[in-house]
């Protein structure tokens, strides 16, 4: 057991819309080794499942939804 991801706590707070989209779309972006999903993006992946091939894991309104919620998240605990 380990923590795999950032808390998301205060997320809203620590970065702006257009920096949680691109972290949401493609991480790869931001830190190549990253471990992190490509949500958006399809082409260039590996390790992809023959299901989600060429597919992304989440349509464009989908990250704008993600990106709403999180920017609420304002406050750390």
């Amino acid at each position: 057991m380990g923590n795999l991801a950032p808390d998301l706590a205060g997320a809203g707070g620590r970065y702006d819309a257009g920096q949680l989209r691109l972290r949401i779309a493609n991480a790869a972006t931001l830190t190549p080794d990253t471990i992190m999903p490509s949500y958006f993006v399809t082409e260039g992946l590996t390790r992809v499942a023959r299901p989600y091939a060429g597919k992304p894991l989440l349509d464009g309104q989908q990250i704008e939804d993600v990106i709403a919620f999180l920017l609420t998240l304002k406050e750390a605990p």
